[in-house]
């Protein structure tokens, strides 16, 4: 990857203040970009965008919520200029069976991991058309998920809202690619961030532990934020400027099997 891959490029990313999202706003800057770091918890993306320098800068927002989304992107334009970069990396984990999940957590699982990233994409859109008219070469991804290409009993809301996910990103590459914005999703396996722990090891759970979890992992381990975030990087740079539609697994050669 050439240095400054992202020189002058202005990104938005949703679950910003932690995990993927924070890796990944750090690594977009190293490469030369300007990131807003959005997130539910304002004071953690604002605590996070201190770290990262007068280049990150923070919005406190739900992506639930259409009132938010546009004042995340007025916010960013206004500081800003320019939307090139959406990232739609906010979401929740879940577990549980169908006839063991109430319908409200049916419903916000939905809501956070495939109508959010929708909402904020739609609100972005009239930034990202003028990114294109002006040949910014703007994209969007996505934090899909080994769930948007496989199915495993147990995540029956989680599973459903990350192929979701996948058919939502395969739809707007076809819809957006005559207007020259690219669109793609990441696929990740289980990645060792503090979600996903508490996910996979509830406090007083009987189970697997992390390190059974992680043996199961074909590279026997977990993946590393930073692995994800140097996928999304080659994704939203002009090094994939042909790639658009693609479901990319970063999972250890899970779904190879």
């Amino acid at each position: 990857m050439p240095a400054a891959a992202l020189s002058d490029k202005v990104a938005i990313i949703t679950g910003a203040a932690s995990g993927i999202g924070a890796a990944t706003a750090e690594r977009f800057i190293a490469e030369g970009a300007q990131v807003m770091l959005a997130d539910i918890d304002g004071a953690a993306a604002e605590a996070v965008a201190a770290r990262l320098g007068p280049r990150a800068a923070a919005a406190h927002g739900n992506h639930c919520l259409p009132a938010d989304n546009a004042r995340v992107v007025a916010e960013t334009l206004a500081r800003f200029g320019h939307v090139d970069i959406l990232y739609n990396n906010a979401g929740v984990l879940s577990r549980g069976a169908l006839d063991t999940i109430e319908g409200d957590e049916l419903r916000a699982v939905l809501d956070a991991n495939l109508v959010g990233p929708a909402l904020m994409s739609r609100a972005c859109l009239a930034a990202l058309r003028e990114s294109a008219r002006l040949g910014r070469a703007p994209c969007i991804l996505f934090t899909g998920s080994i769930q948007s290409l496989m199915v495993r009993p147990g995540f029956a809301a989680y599973g459903s809202s990350k192929h979701g996910v996948a058919g939502l990103a395969s739809t707007l590459a076809l819809e957006l690619a005559p207007e020259g914005i690219r669109v793609n999703a990441l696929c990740p396996g289980p990645v060792d961030t503090p979600l996903f722990r508490k996910s996979a090891a509830p406090a007083g759970a009987v189970g697997p532990s992390i390190e059974q979890l992680a043996a199961g992992i074909p590279i026997g381990r977990l993946i590393r934020v930073e692995e994800v975030a140097s996928a999304a990087l080659f994704l939203c740079s002009d090094q994939a400027s042909a790639i658009s539609g693609v479901l990319l697994p970063v999972d250890g050669a899970i779904t190879a099997r």
